[in-house]
């Protein structure tokens, strides 16, 4: 592409968000990048938007966004129910397609969604931010090394949030609503575990889970226990927790047994990771994760913004390599090939719970 010309659907909390990176970034791509406009269904809120992230325009007629030949872009940022009309009408015009996760509230939608991106052939990423993370990209190069050392055991993670329908973000409550939003935590919140452990770790095999349903919305399970078993043969296990205690908005935290060291980390921030083995404990503090990423591709032509890199901010780092890649015409990366792939992992998670924790095999 010569230039990109965005239409952003949906102005909620991942709107704006995307809203915020994309004024962050347009400066670092000239007139090659415009954000043209913005629809949500609530009018109010795309004004909004278009007022805080200087958008050119914005609407409540969605199918206006889509559709305009100007624009060939489009941002899907919908509760999840609605990404495959969204979806649909912007590949038929051959257009290029950001798309949050989740994308589907069930398996034969999220295949269907698959299938509509596949055979356009039209350039897709779907949101595992995650993947842009710099923490992570760290905490990739840790395992290579020690696992050099000894064999990795097991991993452990504890993914817990302040249920999203009330918190400091999130302002809207169709998380709750089954269908919108097609069940709860695990494929809300835990779809990006479920790609970032095999991003990390390798394919998952099997999988064992139980789940249980707190707060009380009907078919939205707020908390998710998850055995899983690698094709490597290592084992994790991860619990994914909505809850109600607002001076505790959200942390991932992560144990890593090797056989001779243990790497912890309780963010996704660039805050510290702490490894510890036979000799001693390092804690690796912002710096250090910062000269551990800063000369690898994705990060060292960022390495002069203090704001987006040293900080962090994987909402920004994502969204400035969709539209880099979009304009050098390299591939995307993840695609819809990947979210199907971690809503596959999930739905397998999901029909465990219903035989009490029976064990499911990845197909």
């Amino acid at each position: 592409m010569e230039k990109i010309v965005i239409g952003i659907i949906g102005a909620g909390y991942i709107g704006r968000e995307h809203a915020r990176s994309l004024r962050l970034v347009r400066p670092m791509f000239g007139d090659k990048l415009v954000i043209a406009a913005i629809a949500d269904k609530n009018l109010e809120a795309a004004e909004n938007a278009a007022r805080d992230f200087e958008i050119g325009r914005f609407t409540d007629d969605i199918n206006s966004v889509i559709d305009d030949p100007n624009i060939n872009v489009i941002f899907s940022c919908l509760p999840t129910k609605f990404h495959i009309d969204v979806i649909k009408r912007a590949a038929d015009l051959g257009k290029a397609i950001f798309f949050e996760k989740p994308f589907a509230v069930s398996m034969q939608q999220a295949q269907a969604v698959s299938d509509i991106l596949e055979g356009s052939g039209v350039p897709n990423q779907v949101g595992f931010v995650l993947r842009y993370a710099p923490t992570y990209h760290a905490l990739k190069k840790l395992l290579a090394e020690r696992s050099r050392e000894s064999a990795l055991r097991t991993i452990v993670l504890r993914d817990d949030q302040m249920f999203p329908i009330k918190g400091i973000s999130h302002f809207t409550d169709w998380r709750s609503k089954v269908d919108l939003a097609g069940a709860g935590v695990l494929i809300e919140h835990g779809i990006h575990d479920l790609d970032l452990f095999e991003w990390l770790f390798g394919k998952v095999k099997r999988v064992s889970a139980r789940s249980n349903n707190f707060a009380g919305y009907e078919g939205i399970e707020d908390y998710m226990e998850v055995r899983l078993e690698f094709a490597s043969g290592v084992t994790g296990n991860m619990v994914h927790i909505w809850h109600d205690i607002p001076a505790h908005q959200s942390i991932r935290h992560f144990e890593i047994f090797f056989n001779k060291a243990l790497i912890t980390l309780d963010t996704y921030d660039m805050h510290h990771i702490t490894v510890r083995d036979a000799v001693s404990e390092a804690k690796l503090e912002r710096p250090d994760l910062y000269q551990m990423v800063v000369n690898e591709p994705l990060f060292k032509d960022l390495s002069n913004r203090e704001d987006m890199l040293f900080v962090s901010d994987y909402y920004a780092i994502q969204d400035y390599w969709f539209v880099r890649n979009l304009l050098e015409g390299n591939a995307l990366s993840p695609t819809v090939k990947d979210g199907l792939r971690a809503f596959t992992v999930g739905n397998a998670c999901y029909e465990s719970a219903k035989q009490d924790g029976a064990w499911v095999e990845i197909s």
